[in-house]
């Protein structure tokens, strides 16, 4: 399966950046792990706490998942959980705790939704 292109067509070489919230956490590691290999998304920014901020992605995470670090977020920095940081992303995965989400939750929901 391909992903349609504007149009309605299928276009194999259309990928769509995202970005994962709370990429550090068991959840975020999770959503990693299923998207690394996507063929329509490529994982373009990742955010974390502030004491995460500005690591490479393997030197800020405690990985528990069972497959190793992919590959493409090997080189990453991890960026604040803000929404500046997100603004390439066309799509945004949470894995945030609902006490922390709720912020920049509705800060990105407010920016990518017209009918707000």
């Amino acid at each position: 399966m391909s992903l349609p292109s504007p149009d309605g067509a299928p276009d194999n070489t259309q990928t769509v950046k995202v970005g994962i919230l709370g990429a550090t956490g068991t959840v975020g590691q999770r959503f990693i792990s299923l998207l690394a290999d996507h063929p329509w998304f490529i994982i373009h920014a990742l955010g974390a706490s502030s004491r995460s901020a500005g690591k490479l992605y393997p030197q800020a995470v405690n990985w528990k998942q069972t497959s190793p670090i992919p590959a493409v977020v090997r080189t990453l920095v991890v960026q604040k959980c803000v929404p500046e940081n997100f603004t390439d992303c066309a799509v945004i995965f949470s894995g945030l705790d609902a006490d922390v989400a709720g912020d920049i939750g509705e800060v990105i929901l407010f920016l990518y939704s017209p009918n707000i």
